[in-house]
């Protein structure tokens, strides 16, 4: 068992739990749950917190992601610019 990586459960911190279980910890544990609402993080779900923006400041899901997007956008996207609108009539219709 020394071979997997561990996390605290959000809701209850007593619980150590092998990562690759957490999905399924949660959502029994969530049930039981009589504490403040805690907000789920958009680049990892298992990530319960109370202060999103602190969070995000720390989470390691958000700064891949944000990383790669930059990247993606630096590297491989190619922005058209709309220089009008065109708009069919019946009489362009054949």
């Amino acid at each position: 068992m020394s071979n997997y990586l561990f996390g605290t459960c959000p809701y209850n911190k007593n619980h150590r739990i092998m990562l690759f279980r957490m999905p399924g910890h949660i959502v029994k544990c969530m049930k039981n749950y009589r504490g403040p609402p805690l907000h789920i993080c958009k680049y990892n779900a298992t990530h319960r917190v109370l202060d999103m923006e602190e969070h995000l400041k720390e989470c390691e899901d958000y700064m891949k992601f944000t990383e790669t997007n930059s990247y993606i956008a630096d590297s491989y996207c190619i922005v058209n610019t709309i220089h009008g609108t065109s708009v069919l009539t019946d009489e362009d219709t054949v």
